[in-house]
């Protein structure tokens, strides 16, 4: 609960100061406030009176200044009602007055929701919400909310960043971590959402799940399907699967030429094994039909 005490100490300490008390009687405060609705005669009394622990007083002033329209007061309101200041501990109006604040501009009310529905505090737990008023605190301008936001993110569970903030590389770590659980029906689950969003790792995963008959029915048409769209997605190492597979010809018609190119491309690409593949493929079989490979596959 460290950032809701955080954020409760800011407004405490900058509503209780008695640093910015105007040389004024409270007569002529009132007088400003009440009359005039001048909202700095207005803070001050705030601060007069909870100095004084006149709570029912302040909380007066309080409300006048929200109901001014300064989301300040709000977020003050919002306070009295969470902490239980006045005595009358409400909850639900004290998300009320902090969403209030929120919606018209006032960063710190959002802040302070996040906290609440991260910690729990007399709220259901939703670290959905929570991230909705964090991200808002940091759009807003306040680092604390960007700072929240990393740190709670960073701490959900990759299953749920899937689900609910479609994730896709964490769909794609949700998947691997399922299938070293051997929970193959979940890996399968999130590595074809990872691949139906574009994650061409994903997809060359999924590939795998085809190739071999984990969970779904042995398919190897789909999975060369699979293992192609992620190698010309960029995933080289699949690119290094397909060409094996089209060299050795134990499961699909055998293409040493294609078998070349993707050992090319994996070469191209920096990859010490592709280079490798590709040389001795592209030796063994200049020395047999130099016509087919040697000039059209040369590095």
């Amino acid at each position: 609960m460290k950032l809701l005490f955080v954020i409760f100490t800011i407004v405490t300490v900058v509503t209780f100061s008695s640093s910015t008390l105007f040389a004024e009687s409270n007569d002529e405060l009132i007088s400003k406030c009440d009359e005039e609705n001048n909202v700095d005669a207005c803070l001050n009394l705030v601060e007069i009176y909870g100095n004084a622990k006149d709570y029912t007083n302040a909380y007066k002033y309080i409300d006048k200044i929200c109901s001014s329209g300064e989301m300040f007061g709000c977020l003050l309101q919002g306070s009295f009602y969470l902490q239980g200041i006045d005595g009358e501990k409400n909850p639900t109006k004290a998300i009320k007055y902090y969403t209030k604040a929120c919606d018209r501009g006032e960063m710190l009310g959002c802040g302070i929701l996040g906290a609440m529905y991260e910690e729990g505090v007399e709220v259901e737990i939703d670290f959905k919400k929570a991230l909705k008023y964090y991200q808002l605190t940091c759009v807003g301008g306040e680092p604390f909310g960007c700072s929240s936001y990393d740190e709670l993110y960073h701490n959900i569970e990759t299953p749920i960043k899937c689900d609910e903030y479609n994730d896709i590389d964490a769909c794609v770590t949700a998947g691997e971590k399922y299938y070293e659980k051997e929970d193959f029906e979940n890996a399968f689950k999130y590595i074809k959402k990872a691949c139906d969003g574009r994650e061409m790792l994903g997809c060359g995963i999924l590939g795998y799940f085809y190739y071999s008959g984990t969970v779904v029915k042995q398919d190897y048409k789909k999975a060369i399907k699979l293992y192609t769209k992620s190698c010309n997605g960029g995933e080289i190492d699949v690119c290094l699967v397909l060409g094996e597979l089209y060299e050795a010809g134990e499961t699909i018609d055998i293409n040493l030429g294609k078998a070349l190119q993707l050992y090319k491309k994996a070469c191209d690409s920096k990859n010490d094994k592709g280079c490798q593949k590709f040389d001795e493929l592209y030796k063994s079989e200049c020395s047999t039909d130099p016509k087919k490979f040697c000039k059209k596959y040369k590095k």
